[in-house]
């Protein structure tokens, strides 16, 4: 089977003189604008990115993200995954907000926002049972990154 020649169809010569072109159009399929490096991916799932706080982006189940990735932000020793209290008074407090997609840092009082985690009412969690010190210890203690990503798949989102 042979294909036609599309370069010499007279419906599509006419609407490319319609639209005012006289040349063939090239497809860019990678926007830098929208979609991630693979240098920004690479330091956003090994060290982390500095990213501008215009650019971070709130999606409507209320996660984080940066370009068309999920991300998480640090603020000193916690990781915020949603768009709680704390990360809105950031976000207009500085520019820059250090972003990423790997591993979190293991520390014994320090992880995930446990705000973040009501906010998104992540496995059951709401800021009335975050109250109680026991529970709030536990969550943080049992919080997996990698059981949150199966949940909210950080890269690509749609």
């Amino acid at each position: 089977m042979k294909l036609p020649d599309f370069l010499q169809d007279t419906g599509l010569n006419r609407l490319r003189r319609s639209m005012g072109t006289d040349q063939y159009g090239e497809f860019e399929l990678f926007d830098p604008e929208k979609q991630l490096t693979y240098a920004e991916r690479e330091a956003l799932e090994e060290t982390g990115l500095d990213i501008h706080s215009a650019s971070l982006r709130v999606l409507k189940d209320k996660t984080l993200a940066f370009k068309n990735t999920r991300i998480w932000l640090r603020d000193g020793d916690d990781y915020h995954l949603a768009y709680c209290q704390r990360v809105q008074a950031l976000r207009h407090k500085t520019d820059d907000l250090n972003a990423g997609t790997g591993a979190m840092s293991a520390h014994k009082d320090h992880g995930a926002c446990l705000e973040c985690l009501a906010v998104l009412q992540y496995q059951g969690i709401d800021s009335r049972r975050l109250r109680r010190a026991e529970f709030s210890e536990q969550i943080r203690e049992q919080f997996s990154l990698q059981e949150f990503q199966q949940h909210y798949p950080f890269y690509p989102i749609v």
